[in-house]
């Protein structure tokens, strides 16, 4: 299975860290901050949604979570 271009790691201390190809982008605190992050990096973030799993892969949650439990 072809892995997902965007990851958005399990949330810790700071935020979610979100990748893109393997590239560290920074960390995020909420959807917004990735989708800024995304631009930012030249993907159109026009052409995906948060569920859209052959773009994005959340890892220990989905777009709504952002802290840790």
């Amino acid at each position: 299975m072809k892995r997902a271009p965007v990851i958005v790691h399990p949330p810790c201390t700071g935020g979610r860290r979100v990748t893109l190809y393997g590239q560290d982008l920074g960390r995020a605190l909420r959807r917004g901050d990735v989708a800024a992050y995304l631009r930012r990096a030249g993907f159109p973030t026009t052409e995906f949604t948060w569920d859209d799993t052959r773009l994005i892969e959340w890892r220990d949650g989905g777009p709504d979570v952002w802290s840790t439990p």
